[in-house]
């Protein structure tokens, strides 16, 4: 009967040092940081772009392109379906 007992006793403390020592590596481990995500810019579309009160211009180029003239511009783009 002493046997089992100090076997579990020799496992619960083994246990806590355990989980006491992997919650002590995590909170040491350095931060981890999401890499961003790979563009796609994709095949060139036709883009219909308008802002308040100008006219409405129509832009070849793909989604990476487009953001970036849209950047430029102060334009909002859509995709042409005319």
């Amino acid at each position: 009967m002493k046997t089992i007992r100090r076997l579990g006793r020799a496992l619960l403390v083994s246990g806590l040092s355990a989980v006491l020592v992997a919650g002590a590596m995590t909170a040491a481990a350095p931060r981890a940081e999401a890499l961003p995500p790979i563009l796609l810019c994709g095949p060139t579309f036709l883009w219909i772009c308008s802002g308040p009160g100008g006219p409405d211009v129509l832009f070849p180029g793909t989604i990476c392109e487009r953001r970036i003239f849209e950047r430029q511009t102060g334009l909002t783009c859509v995709p042409f379906t005319g």
